[in-house]
């Protein structure tokens, strides 16, 4: 199950660093920064950040799990 989510979690956080670059590329054409660019990339790595925070938590899990087991 651990394993799914896992997979879960880093194609989602695929297809966001997919989202940050687009934005990104928005941002870095010449003339005005469009405002929802801005506001976009900020939510976009937002959400990376707590994607990260949750597979860390999940293998830090499984490494928990893999200790019980070994004792």
């Amino acid at each position: 199950m651990a394993d799914d989510d896992l997979q879960h979690l880093m194609n989602a956080r695929v297809a966001l660093v997919g989202k940050r670059l687009s934005w990104a590329q928005t941002i870095a054409t010449a003339g005005d920064i469009p405002v929802n660019a801005i506001k976009a990339i900020i939510e976009v790595q937002e959400a990376i950040e707590v994607i990260d925070i949750a597979i860390d938590e999940i293998e830090e899990a499984e490494q928990e799990e893999e200790l019980e087991e070994d004792e």
